[in-house]
C-alpha cells in the first residue's frame, strides 16, 4: 500500500521557477579591466597636464577619465571596481579644484 503512495508523490527538487521552466541563465561574461585602466592613465594625464597645458585642457581630460571610470564600474571585479571608484574621484577632485579656481579668477578680475 505504501508503493501506491510513493509513486503519486512527484521527488522534491531545489529548483527555482526559472530553472523549472527551461530558462538558462548564461554564465558571467568575462570583462576586462582595461576601461578602469584607461580612466586611471587619464586622471593621472589631466593632472600631468595641468602642470605642462592649459587648464581647460586639463579639465577636458579630467571629465573624460570621468566618464570613463563610471562606464568601467558595472559588472567588474572588487579591485577593478575600487581602481576605477579612486580614478573618478581623482579626476572629479581635479575638475573641482579647476572649476572653483577659474570662476573665482573670472568673479575677481571683473
Amino acid at each position: 500500500m505504501t508503493d501506491n503512495v510513493d509513486k503519486d508523490i512527484a521527488p522534491a527538487r531545489n529548483e527555482s521557477p526559472e530553472q523549472s521552466e527551461g530558462v538558462v541563465e548564461s554564465p558571467g561574461s568575462y570583462r576586462s579591466p582595461a576601461m578602469a585602466w584607461i580612466s586611471v592613465v587619464l586622471a593621472l594625464l589631466a593632472w600631468a597636464m595641468l602642470m605642462w597645458v592649459n587648464g581647460y585642457v586639463a579639465m577636458v581630460v579630467a571629465v573624460l577619465a570621468a566618464v570613463v571610470g563610471f562606464m568601467s564600474l558595472p559588472g567588474r571585479s572588487r579591485a577593478v571596481k575600487s581602481l576605477a571608484i579612486t580614478a573618478v574621484i581623482a579626476s572629479l577632485v581635479l575638475v573641482v579644484v579647476l572649476a572653483a579656481f577659474l570662476v573665482v579668477i573670472k568673479v575677481g578680475l571683473s
